[in-house]
């Protein structure tokens, strides 16, 4: 199979798309063989791969990831194709062939998930013995609702915890809250069939409502809605509320400002803040799923970059290689969507605020801009701050027409869309009526930016949100801050994950991943010093050891 340079990109794009789509599996971390006869097929699928943290399969061993050239291959390769690891191999062709052993159905989906969470299984399984007499613990999970969090919610209840499920409409899977409330042991407050838009707000509402009059000892939550619902309108919830633990950046920085005030009448673990989820979650996983996600809406709506707006060839959509990005904010998740977009052939610009940031982000081989000087020659604008009205209407009458607007990770309104409306832009879909592409016209103008999946988090709502294994580690970083929180009961405020308790996490992942690290040593110096403080190169006397 041989391929020309632009055709190769393109098909190695969607092949590794699809390898991360099929599973909704991490490619960071993982193994992959590949079996490409082209050279330059082969070169460049390898460097784009190394770029992701993808390592190459040892001889004699299974991979994670099988590439390989056509179809036939790829039927042939699964027959032998097997993993170490908790999932079997997913293989993937050139041509556009896939072979994936997960299921379709909701059921199956949900228990590939729960295959593909074992460390998840072993934090909940240490968090069940240490449970000694008395109730279940009643534990309320608000997160976006899909096939991992399902699987949470039931590894949660087969931990012997009374278990009920929040999620938002525009964050919720159906099929899988219709599949998970059939199951019977999770309590869902989530929609389990599709809800018309005039009935979005109050849908949301009710079940936001009902889950903490379900009165809850803990709650997981996601952007400290409920937390904030509870300490606003409904504050009996926190006369059995024990404790929460907080997964997001934005989350956590109102909990700070209610410390400040002094409002804050609960202790809440900031699991954002602990190692094995932001520098995993919040970079790599988000990177990943944000990146691929945008692809697989503009890949679906035909797109072309605005330089190509006016081609009459009949050319479809061409890839990102080649493209020009800029990526707005540069924490964790700005810095995974440059590091992603990057390997595959993208040319990023960061803007960044904190000049340390931007700094990091010219180390890192990107440019670092203004956002006037991003905007105007940018294809596609990722927003990655978390801030509301990050980019408003002045921002998007600086994009050229069609250029591609999206929000990675994200809160309400990051996009003021809202603006727009106010000053009479006008929208409309492109491509089928279920593209998730949509163009934005200012008054009078006959063309405008897109804007990808409606202004939301890009990964959940046009994607699978993250993969299974980065949030295996993060439902792990959960159970590891609910088991402080049942252990020790914390005073009201925000409270950090131990260093001990990150290493609990890592080592049950590095386990089940293959990996191991060196044991802690048995004793340590404040600070880590390597000798006692007295002793010093510039010494004149000698000091008793």
């Amino acid at each position: 199979m041989t391929l020309a340079g632009d055709s190769a990109a393109l098909a190695i794009e969607r092949a590794v798309r699809a390898a991360a789509r099929s599973g909704n599996r991490l490619l960071s971390g993982s193994t992959a063989l590949v079996s490409v006869t082209d050279d330059l097929a082969r070169t460049t699928l390898q460097h784009a791969l190394a770029r992701m943290g993808v390592r190459a399969a040892l001889p004699g061993h299974p991979a994670d990831f099988v590439f390989v050239d056509t179809s036939d291959a790829a039927e042939f390769a699964a027959s032998d194709a097997a993993a170490d690891s908790s999932l079997p191999a997913v293989v993937v062709a050139l041509d556009g062939g896939i072979v994936s052993p997960r299921g379709t159905d909701p059921a199956a989906r949900i228990a590939w998930a729960e295959r593909g969470m074992p460390a998840t299984a072993a934090l909940a399984r240490e968090l069940a013995q240490g449970m000694v007499g008395g109730a279940a613990p009643r534990v309320a999970v608000s997160l976006v609702l899909e096939p991992k969090t399902a699987a949470f919610t039931l590894t949660l209840a087969a931990a012997r915890c009374d278990v009920a499920v929040f999620s938002a409409v525009s964050e919720t899977d159906p099929e899988i809250a219709r599949e998970l409330a059939k199951d019977g042991r999770v309590a869902v407050f989530a929609p389990t069939d599709e809800t018309s838009s005039s009935r979005i707000k109050s849908v949301d509402a009710a079940h936001a409502a009902a889950i903490l009059e379900w009165a809850p000892d803990y709650l997981i939550d996601d952007g400290s809605h409920l937390i904030r619902l509870a300490h606003t309108e409904r504050p009996d919830a926190l006369d059995w509320l024990v404790g929460a633990a907080e997964e997001t950046t934005s989350g956590v920085r109102p909990l700070l400002e209610m410390v400040q005030q002094g409002d804050l009448r609960i202790p809440v673990i900031a699991v954002n803040d602990a190692r094995t989820k932001t520098g995993f979650d919040n970079l790599i996983g988000t990177g990943q799923s944000c990146v691929f996600a945008i692809a697989d809406v503009l890949d679906a709506a035909g797109w072309h970059a605005p330089a190509q707006q006016h081609r009459d060839d009949g050319a479809t959509y061409a890839g990102l290689h080649g493209t020009r990005w800029t990526v707005i904010g540069y924490g964790p998740v700005g810095v995974g969507t440059a590091r992603f977009a990057a390997a595959l052939g993208a040319t990023v610009t960061v803007v960044e605020r904190d000049p340390v940031r931007a700094l990091d982000a010219l180390h890192d081989g990107f440019e670092a801009r203004s956002m006037a000087d991003a905007l105007a020659t940018a294809d596609v604008v990722v927003s990655a701050t978390g801030v509301w009205h990050t980019l408003g209407r002045t921002h998007f009458a600086a994009m050229r027409p069609g250029t591609a607007v999206a929000v990675a990770g994200g809160i309400d309104d990051e996009l003021a869309l809202d603006e727009l409306r106010a000053a009479g832009w006008t929208m409309a879909p492109i491509g089928s009526p279920a593209s998730a592409l949509e163009e934005w016209r200012a008054p009078d103008a006959t063309a405008g930016p897109y804007v990808v999946a409606g202004g939301g988090g890009v990964n959940y709502t046009a994607g699978e949100g993250n993969p299974i294994e980065v949030m295996d580690l993060s439902f792990a970083t959960q159970l590891a801050a609910l088991a402080r929180l049942m252990r020790e009961r914390p005073a009201p405020g925000v409270h950090a994950l131990s260093a001990a308790e990150e290493r609990l996490v890592a080592r049950a992942a590095l386990a089940a991943r293959g990996g191991s690290a060196d044991a802690d040593p048995e004793s340590t110096r404040a600070g880590g010093a390597a000798q006692p403080w007295p002793i010093h190169r510039y010494r004149t006397h000698n000091i008793e050891q």
